[in-house]
């Protein structure tokens, strides 16, 4: 085909003779993302618990009155507090004696702490494919945390504003989302496959395309005995 004489006319021609093999294609990639979705990733979960850092209860009414170099010195010492909770130390502690099988190497690549921007809050989240562990290993880490910040600082006090529960739901695979983003690949690559063997097939596909290429009239033709 002459690309120089390329209309919409021919792509939607060319799109229409294929039509069989796009669908096919974007057929093919869905199911094989359901497949994969379902049977193949397993499902994560992920459990979380928020703690507050704050000065120590016992204090008297005066001392225990807030300014802005408190919070300050509060919110800094979340960075610290941080990268003591994802220490191999700490979680070997929380986990010993339970009920969990992964080593604590393990649990500190998927555990999750971040200290939450402009407050005095601190989330910790683990995620798993087990959901029973995902909450067991929260409630753990949290639990000797609050035991270890006694002795780092004295007059820091750690509490629970968010307690662990146990996830019903799955994180990921999102599989609406996989299977659709899966059915619109395949569609495009469908398209583009089409348009690709249409514009490298260089037939002649009726009489009046022969003529304006050749700039010769076309004296008879043979018709398509399977078409007609």
């Amino acid at each position: 085909m002459d690309q120089d004489s390329i209309k919409i006319e021919d792509i939607i021609d060319a799109l229409k003779s294929r039509w069989q093999m796009i669908v096919g294609i974007a057929l093919i990639a869905t199911i094989l993302s359901t497949a994969v979705s379902f049977f193949l990733i397993k499902p994560k979960y992920e459990a979380s618990t928020k703690l507050f850092i704050g000065k120590e209860s016992s204090e008297t009414a005066k001392d225990s009155s807030y300014n802005s170099s408190d919070v300050l010195m509060y919110q800094n010492l979340l960075k610290t507090y941080v990268d003591v909770i994802k220490t191999n130390d700490l979680i070997g502690n929380a986990i010993s004696g339970k009920n969990i099988s992964t080593s604590a190497e393990a649990i500190k690549g998927s555990l999750n702490v971040e200290a939450v921007a402009s407050t005095q809050i601190l989330k910790i989240s683990y995620i798993s494919t087990d959901r029973n562990e995902s909450k067991e290993v929260v409630d753990a880490v949290a639990t000797q945390f609050i035991k270890t910040s006694k002795d780092l600082i004295a007059n820091a006090n750690v509490k629970v504003v968010e307690s662990v529960t146990l996830p019903e739901a799955p994180i990921s695979p999102n599989k609406k989302m996989n299977i659709a983003i899966a059915g619109l690949l395949g569609l495009m690559v469908g398209v583009g496959l089409a348009l690709l063997l249409e514009f490298m097939d260089n037939t002649f596909k009726d009489k009046e395309q022969a003529e304006n290429v050749l700039g010769l009239p076309v004296l008879g033709s043979i018709p398509n005995a399977e078409k007609m």
